[in-house]
């Protein structure tokens, strides 16, 4: 065992993981997780920002007239 690894590490297969973030871009989802025995992985992107919905404001209500 070399100072990289340690006991029990899991070691990440690079390839999958494009492969996956390739998926992710190619089927539009935002979150991918592939479970293989004790091995699982997940990749998900950053959701874009909601942009915000603007309320009209209200129309100003005119002053009523000098009685």
């Amino acid at each position: 065992m070399n100072d990289k690894q340690e006991k029990g590490a899991m070691q990440v297969d690079v390839q999958l993981v494009r492969d996956l973030a390739a998926l992710l871009d190619d089927t539009n989802l935002t979150e991918i997780e592939v479970e293989d025995g004790d091995r699982k992985i997940r990749v998900a992107r950053k959701a874009g920002a909601v942009a915000p919905a603007y309320v009209a404001a209200p129309a100003p209500v005119a002053a009523a007239p000098a009685a």
